[in-house]
């Protein structure tokens, strides 16, 4: 959860991301431990009667120790207002190496949890290491996966990580685009080289397991990698198929609903989607599109729609500046709506009335343009991005932002 988690993402990152993508928000309890289990046996003979209890002690996060040297962000998650996680690479004795920050008071103070000895990627897309990850998300304090294009998992806050091998999943695919909405995680699996592109597979399973299993449907044409968004109202993947179709499921149900927004700007266009808060009245997510029309010279048009029943689509009454090839969007109630895109600099606009203006909120030069990615949001006013990609530890390559006001500003977090 949270492109997530997070409260809407893609990414894309959807975020958060949501991430975007990608941007994730999987506003779940955070729980420090889990509550022992009693268990009583009792035995009985014709002369005698056994009792015995057995405590099966809990399961504990590690309380964490302070970060090593020149951290530098990759990707982010948070399960509540208050506890998150970044992923990074950071000056190991010898070597660098992968590292994750926990914070449990919404970004203030950061400790470092133990991370499996794996490389660090820059993207589910990008890896040259098959055996690297790139992407991180939390369920809860305890339960989180490494992913992109491998695939980790803990049930202990990190404290232990083992790899997960989906069934049925060509050697030659990888994990790229992962959520989950506090009740099930949902993943893509698919080719990283989409030059030669393959059949993408969804899988699903129980939220803090897993225990993945194939979804038979939906069904994906061979193409771009399919992104993942979710919240806890539910989930849409997102085809990447250059016409825009997206799928729905509630949360609880089993059933996906094929949605074609028709979003086009001249081109076929493959929407970046962020899953917001219900309109008043209604218990359906409003899904917040970003369509992205034909780009050229670092610069792209923008079209933001929006919908409240899944089904009747309406152009927001003004749209983003062209600054820009769409990288994430992000909205926790329909209202605010963070759209972030990038060619020579890096920019984030804002909407704070549904789309009826904008304005920029940053327009950074550094990184050379590095794209916004994990787009999210807690709370209606806090929300979190990384800005640029970790290349190598303690050079200054990526930020993780934080904004306490709704987007309005946004702060370099220091670790």
């Amino acid at each position: 959860m949270t492109r997530q988690q997070r409260i809407v993402i893609t990414s894309g990152v959807i975020a958060l991301v949501i991430i975007i993508g990608v941007a994730t928000y999987s506003l779940t309890s955070s729980t420090k431990s889990a509550s022992p289990t009693t268990t009583t046996t009792t035995s009985t003979t014709s002369t005698t009667t056994t009792s015995t209890t057995a405590t099966v002690p809990a399961v504990t996060a590690p309380a964490g120790t302070p970060l090593p040297s020149g951290f530098e962000p990759e990707s982010a998650t948070f399960v509540s207002p208050t506890v998150g996680f970044v992923l990074g690479i950071s000056n190991c004795t010898g070597a660098p190496c992968l590292t994750i920050a926990r914070t449990e008071d919404a970004g203030k103070t950061w400790l470092s949890i133990p991370a499996p000895n794996i490389p660090l990627a820059q993207d589910p897309l990008q890896a040259t290491n098959s055996a690297s990850v790139s992407r991180i998300r939390f369920v809860s304090i305890l339960d989180g996966y490494l992913y992109g294009p491998n695939l980790y998992a803990t049930h202990d806050g990190g404290a232990t990580w083992h790899k997960v091998t989906l069934p049925g999943m060509p050697s030659s695919y990888g994990i790229t685009s992962l959520e989950t909405n506090g009740t099930t995680t949902y993943l893509t699996a698919g080719n990283p080289n989409t030059a030669v592109p393959g059949t993408d597979m969804l899988y699903s399973s129980p939220a803090k397991q897993d225990s993945f299993t194939e979804l038979q449907q939906p069904t994906f044409s061979p193409g771009w990698e399919p992104r993942v968004i979710t919240n806890p109202y539910g989930v849409v993947v997102a085809t990447n198929d250059n016409k825009g179709d997206l799928f729905f499921q509630a949360t609880g149900s089993s059933t996906w609903t094929h949605i074609n927004p028709n979003c086009s700007n001249g081109i076929p266009t493959n929407p970046l989607v962020a899953l917001a808060t219900p309109a008043s009245g209604s218990s359906t997510p409003q899904l917040v599109l970003a369509c992205g029309g034909d780009a050229g010279a670092g610069t792209q048009q923008k079209t933001i729609v929006t919908t409240t029943d899944l089904s009747n689509f309406v152009a927001a009454p003004s749209q983003p500046p062209l600054g820009g090839i769409l990288t994430d969007i992000a909205s926790p109630d329909g209202k605010t709506i963070a759209v972030s895109a990038s060619s020579g600099a890096t920019f984030l606009y804002l909407s704070s009335n549904g789309g009826s203006s904008w304005q920029t909120v940053i327009n950074n030069p550094n990184f050379g343009g590095a794209p916004i990615h994990d787009l999210g949001f807690t709370t209606n006013t806090q929300g979190f991005a990384v800005e640029g990609n970790a290349t190598k530890a303690g050079e200054v390559t990526s930020t993780f932002i934080m904004t306490r006001n709704a987007g309005l500003t946004w702060q370099d977090v220091t670790f």
